[in-house]
């Protein structure tokens, strides 16, 4: 999903969440959750070359969200020692930091 594509979504309200997503010390992903065709996809912003937008801190994340109007997201970080312990069968929802942020 692009940036303007996640504007369109969000001025057509069809937008449920949108993640920041954070991988120890990796960089920031940005996920969207979006109704389409009755159905919830969740898809990560890419840029129009298909490759996955990274931010490297929370600041950057903001304003590709800002761009679109979005100012509601999520803060979801996973720790690395959970990924380098815990089996495929043990993932489990991690807790998100919820964060509202001004135009």
């Amino acid at each position: 999903m692009t940036i303007q594509l996640l504007r369109q979504r969000q001025k057509k309200g069809q937008l449920e969440t949108v993640r920041f997503i954070q991988n120890a010390c990796a960089p920031i992903v940005i996920q969207v959750i979006f109704s389409e065709n009755g159905q919830w996809q969740q898809q990560l912003i890419k840029n129009r070359h298909g490759q996955v937008v990274t931010c490297t801190n929370l600041a950057q994340a903001y304003a590709i969200c800002r761009s679109a109007g979005v100012y509601r997201a999520a803060l979801v970080q996973i720790v690395a020692h959970d990924e380098a312990c815990a089996a495929d069968s043990a993932v489990t929802p991690r807790p998100s930091i919820s964060l509202t942020f001004q135009e």
